[in-house]
């Protein structure tokens, strides 16, 4: 959902060879999955479960090929989401929920991550269970997952594809790992 454009482009400029799809044939051959997302969380889920993706993305995790979820693409990772009733992907135990009104939202613009600046625009974040997958922190408002690893697996709040050179560095070495 969303961002599609954007995100094949820097993949590019990361050195990848990006084929898009909405179906799961022919995933099977590919190097790496990266689900970007922009939008709301349960139609998400309700369009990957529609197109048979949703399956598809527990089992090429399961599998731990290397996969990238950016945004939304990280947060149906999770049980749930304050967004809506429907459940998320459940790869993780913890939830997505609303940022705190005491500050802007959407939270729309730069922020730092383990020192590097990159652009955010969301009004959700994700609070897993095991802080351990956590690998970069963020705040805005409140304390949230920024970026979560496992294994080949990483999924990052942020849109790297619009976030300059930190950003296409961070999808360079995902596309080395894949």
């Amino acid at each position: 959902m969303g961002n599609l454009r954007s995100v094949a482009k820097a993949l590019e400029a990361a050195g990848a060879s990006v084929d898009l799809t909405d179906q799961p044939i022919g995933l099977h051959a590919a190097d790496g999955l990266c689900v970007p997302g922009q939008g709301i969380f349960g139609r998400c889920i309700t369009s990957l479960a529609e197109r048979r993706l949703a399956d598809t993305i527990k089992e090429w995790i399961e599998a731990d090929k290397p996969f990238l979820g950016i945004c939304l693409g990280m947060q149906i990772l999770f049980e749930g989401s304050d967004e809506g009733s429907e459940p998320g992907l459940g790869i993780f135990t913890g939830r997505v929920t609303q940022l705190p009104g005491v500050v802007p939202v959407p939270h729309i613009g730069w922020n730092t991550v383990n020192g590097e600046h990159f652009y955010f625009d969301h009004s959700f974040a994700a609070h897993p269970n095991d802080e351990s997958i956590v690998d970069g922190w963020c705040e805005h408002g409140d304390r949230f997952a920024a970026s979560i690893r496992k294994g080949h697996l990483l999924g990052v709040q942020f849109h790297p594809e619009k976030s300059g050179s930190a950003g296409i560095a961070l999808l360079r070495r995902w596309v080395e790992d894949a």
